[in-house]
Formats: structure tokens, C-alpha cells, sequence
């Protein structure tokens, strides 16, 4: 019987172990890239690791953090708020000012680099532009529906979400950019079965999602042209879950839930390639992780065109 488990991210290859974390290399050039990833024993630091240096080193305090198209730049959330940053993390600049009851979560950069996407507690999605500071709602959920976990296709012109409906039944829409013509892609049909956590491909032809169906989780890829799903972790008898496209869209890196020596969850990562072939584990028993991004950074000197894209923000 598989249980639905927490998200994990990691990279392929040797592995580096810290006292409250473990974390896998991958240093494959024809797949560069560094991985940003929430963790740690609170689970609100956010960790940034080198593939060429093999070093693992904390940036800043936050969780689900994305990667702009440029390298240079991150979002993640902060005090239930969307905040930006350099891509060591510094010169962190907080763009919402949520307040409880309400919070921000899941952050995402557009393509263009210049709006963020974000989910509200009141139950829909919003942007925001990085110039000029303008919010705009986008969404306009009904009492007790509830859109989260955006993710925008690779020209922009789309997002696709999770919903929950008034029953707590998910499912997946998509709708263009500005908020209109949202159409389901999975509905809220089966009140047995729940899924979110979408995300495009690189080439936007599908969206890979996680489904929590009878106690039992397993990753699908969606072919947006047919609207056909196909369950390609179907073959681990565990729960697979937190997956992430590799840049080229060829692989997909994944967590699934194990126990270890004492009996307690860990989790284990691995890498398939996109049709679900080819499993490989990479590591076991890893502790106190969130799933992030896998993407080539740029850890250049960049100070000078962050601050231009965030100056209205450093001005208030």
C-alpha cells in the first residue's frame, strides 16, 4: 500500500550528507544546473548546491523557492509572504505583505522573467509585476473553492493550477495568462481521487502531475493535445511523489517514501526519464526536505540588473 508522502527534490550522482539533511550530486554536463531546495530541520531554509564544486551551502531562510529564466534572480516564500532575491540569496526584497489569516504560497516566475504568479489563502491566484509593483487578481474562486500551485507554460500564455472544490475534491484547469477561459484537465470527478502539484514541460506539450487515488500516490504526465494521462511510476509499489523536470525536459527527477533501519519515513531519490524508463535511485533516507527546482543558475555578479528590476520595491 503506498502513502502519500512529502515532496523531496535532489540531483543525480555521489552523495553529500549534512547533519540534518542528505543531498545527491549530479554532475552530468549534458544536464547542468544547480539545485535550489527548501529544507532542513524546520524546513524553512532554503539551500543552493554546486555540481562542478559539490558544495551545499544554506542562502537564505524561506521555502518553495523557483528560479527566474535568467539564473540570476529567486522567488520563495518568507512570513507567508512572496519575497525576491539575488541567486545567493542576498539583497532579498519582499514583494506582499500578507497577514494572518491570509497567506501567499507557491511563487513562480513567468517565462519573460518580468511577473510572478502566486497562489493567496483567500483562494485565488494572483501576479505581480516586478516594475511596477501592480497586483492583479486573477482568478475569482467561488466561497470555498481554492486555486493554488500555478505553474506558467513555456511562451507564457498559459497557467495551469490546482483546484479544490467545496467538497475538498482536486483537480487540475488551465486558463490562459490574464485569468480567462479556465477549462478543466481533470475535473473534480471522482471524490476518491486528488490531483495538484502540475507543472509544463520545457517544450509545453505536457504537464506532469502527482495523484493520490484509494491511500496510493504516483506521478502522470498529461499529453495536452489528447488530454491522456499515463501513470508512469505505476511499477514502484511506494509513494512517488515531488517530482521536477530536468531543464531539457528529457528527465524527471522524483521522491519516493521509504522507511529506514528504525522504521521511520525517509525518503529516497530518483531519476526516470520523461515516459517513466529507465528508474534509478539515487540515495536513501533523506530527512527534512521540500521539493524546488532543477535548473542552471547564474551566480554571477548580477547585483546591478536585480536592483533594477526590484528598484520601486528597495525605494518603499
Amino acid at each position: 500500500m503506498k502513502k502519500v508522502s512529502k515532496k523531496v527534490t535532489g540531483m543525480m550522482g555521489a552523495l553529500i550528507l549534512s547533519t540534518s539533511l542528505a543531498l545527491p550530486v549530479y554532475a552530468n554536463q549534458e544536464q547542468p544546473g544547480t539545485i535550489l531546495f527548501s529544507g532542513g530541520l524546520h524546513t524553512q531554509s532554503i539551500y543552493q548546491f554546486n555540481p562542478e564544486t559539490l558544495q551545499t551551502k544554506r542562502i537564505t531562510s524561506g521555502n518553495s523557492v523557483d528560479v527566474s529564466p535568467s539564473g540570476d534572480m529567486i522567488t520563495y516564500i518568507k512570513h507567508d509572504s512572496v519575497y525576491v532575491a539575488d541567486s545567493s540569496g542576498k539583497n532579498a526584497v519582499r514583494l506582499t505583505r500578507s497577514h494572518f489569516p491570509h497567506f501567499d504560497s507557491s511563487p513562480r516566475f513567468s517565462p519573460d522573467g518580468e511577473k510572478i504568479v502566486f497562489a493567496r489563502s483567500d483562494g485565488n491566484l494572483y501576479t505581480i509585476d516586478l516594475e511596477n509593483k501592480k497586483v492583479t487578481q486573477l482568478t475569482k474562486a467561488e466561497d470555498g473553492v481554492f486555486h493554488s500551485s500555478p505553474d506558467w507554460s513555456p511562451d507564457g500564455k498559459k497557467i495551469v493550477f490546482h483546484s479544490t472544490d467545496k467538497d475538498g475534491n482536486t483537480g487540475l484547469y488551465i486558463m490562459n495568462a490574464d485569468g480567462s477561459q479556465i477549462s478543466p484537465l481533470t475535473g473534480h470527478h471522482d471524490p476518491k481521487s486528488s490531483e495538484y502539484s502540475p507543472h509544463f514541460s520545457p517544450d509545453g506539450k505536457s504537464v506532469l502531475f502527482e495523484k493520490s487515488q484509494n491511500g496510493q500516490t504516483d506521478i502522470y504526465v498529461m499529453n495536452l493535445a489528447t488530454k491522456q494521462a499515463r501513470n508512469i511510476t505505476a511499477d514502484l509499489d511506494k509513494a512517488a511523489s515531488g517530482a521536477v523536470w530536468s531543464e531539457d525536459g528529457k528527465q524527471i527527477l522524483f521522491t519516493v517514501n521509504e522507511k529506514n533501519e528504525k522504521e521511520k519515513d525517509s525518503s529516497s531519490f530518483y531519476i526516470m526519464n520523461k515516459d517513466g524508463s529507465n528508474k534509478k535511485m539515487l540515495q536513501m533516507q533523506v530527512k527534512y526536505a521540500t521539493p524546488s527546482k532543477w535548473k542552471a543558475l547564474n551566480l554571477s555578479e548580477q547585483e546591478e540588473g536585480f536592483l533594477k528590476k526590484v528598484k520601486n520595491f528597495l525605494l518603499d
